[in-house]
């Protein structure tokens, strides 16, 4: 007979490999690790240190974000936690910031998600994101032999992506030569490289130097050769598509500003394109997964509702939506032999939900609890982003026109 830490039962169990749900399932945990996930009638003999009534509930896997953005408060990576994320991958930060959160996850300073990082984004003098979000984000290189330097030091210093940025509509970019060299060296230490990008100038670099991902998708027309080549490469794409409408929302506060206004037409049309632009991609046989852009306007740190809802607007299945949310997600990270399913011998990453989320998305709001490597934390607040400094890009928007102005 087995001896368990926690036996949780009556509950309805979908593991993020098969697409029904298990009814009467019971999870069996050992060493915050799953012994016995299935229908309580296949279980072996257990005796068990505490037990759990799910009430009938729905359990998932914890859900793993590939996009977020949350190393600014404790509050915002606890908030993941509590709302149904159990695995993270913070893209843009300060290399020492990014490993001092990823440190005190890794030793139990604080109860946290697992911390994934990029670290700074890799990109030229004045390209995205220094100019939009300051140097303090961004890794600056010239040249083949900076861009390799810059990857060996990053990824030595603990950094788990190499992030580049390229947003041809906002100034320089980096080269094709130093792009390849971000790739090649990448590759050549067994990471993957995740590209931030807008255009279809963007997304071809990509494509010619064989960057593994996108970082979001593409919010402007591609021709279906760059779709086709995209997934002939096995390029994974992030659609982050809700965050396109969140940045919309927050430019509404602003719409008396002739800046504003362009910023509030241009969002809501990036967001219908990325829908378009995201069918299409499906309809080749694209791959996609599992990335929100947490920390930008609206977006929350957890489980987002409304990026599933668009998900689904696009023709993904609930069923799909979860596994590229967990196993496969997980598999993007290396992570798959001990993450992202509810199988025996992997993390007891899961999480207890009143109402299935697979029926509704907006079910997500029904969670009880979350469990990270068997340790339970209560559902929390949800929390969101503060308002952002919008007069702040009106002030550079104003600077730059004052510029173009002949004197």
């Amino acid at each position: 007979m087995a001896t368990v830490n926690l036996a949780l039962k009556n509950i309805f169990l979908r593991d993020g490999v098969a697409d029904g749900a298990v009814a009467n399932a019971l999870v069996l945990v050992q060493g915050g690790k799953i012994l016995y996930a299935g229908p309580a009638s296949g279980a072996p003999a257990y005796a068990a240190e505490r037990e759990i009534d799910g009430g009938g509930g729905t359990v998932l896997p914890g859900l793993i974000d590939l996009h977020v953005h949350a190393l600014a408060t404790e509050a915002a990576l606890k908030s993941f936690l509590a709302n149904g994320v159990t695995t993270l991958r913070d893209m843009a930060s300060p290399s020492l910031h990014a490993v001092e959160w990823k440190m005190r996850e890794r030793r139990g300073a604080a109860h946290l998600p697992r911390i994934h990082v990029s670290g700074p984004v890799v990109t030229c003098e004045g390209g995205y994101p220094s100019t939009v979000w300051g140097p303090d984000v961004a890794a600056f290189v010239t040249g083949k032999f900076q861009s390799q330097e810059k990857v060996r030091k990053l990824i030595l210093g603990d950094m788990d992506v190499i992030k580049i940025g390229l947003e041809h509509e906002l100034g320089p970019c980096l080269s094709e030569t130093e792009v390849r060299a971000v790739v090649d060296q990448a590759h050549a230490m067994g990471k993957r490289v995740t590209a931030h990008l807008t255009d279809a100038r963007d997304f071809e670099l990509c494509l010619k130097t064989g960057v593994d991902e996108a970082a979001h998708l593409p919010a402007r027309v591609l021709s279906d050769d760059l779709w086709k080549e995209a997934v002939r490469q096995g390029m994974v794409i992030l659609p982050t598509i809700h965050a396109h409408a969140g940045w919309a929302e927050e430019w509404k506060r602003r719409q008396d500003h002739p800046f504003g206004c362009q910023c509030l037409q241009g969002f809501r049309e990036g967001y219908h394109q990325a829908l378009t632009n995201l069918e299409r991609f499906l309809s080749f046989g694209g791959k996609v997964a599992y990335g929100t852009d947490a920390g930008n306007p609206h977006m929350p740190f957890g489980a987002s509702v409304e990026e599933w809802k668009d998900l689904q607007r696009a023709g993904i299945t609930p069923e799909k939506c979860l596994r590229m949310s967990t196993l496969e997600a997980a598999q993007i990270l290396g992570a798959e032999a001990k993450a992202g399913s509810l199988e025996a011998g992997k993390l007891a990453d899961l999480a207890l939900y009143t109402h299935d989320p697979l029926k509704t998305p907006q079910n997500f709001r029904t969670i009880q609890w979350t469990m990270k490597g068997g340790e339970i934390t209560p559902s929390g607040d949800l929390e969101f982003p503060p308002p952002f400094d919008l007069d702040f890009w009106i002030r550079q928007w104003e600077a730059t026109q004052k510029k173009g102005k002949p004197s």
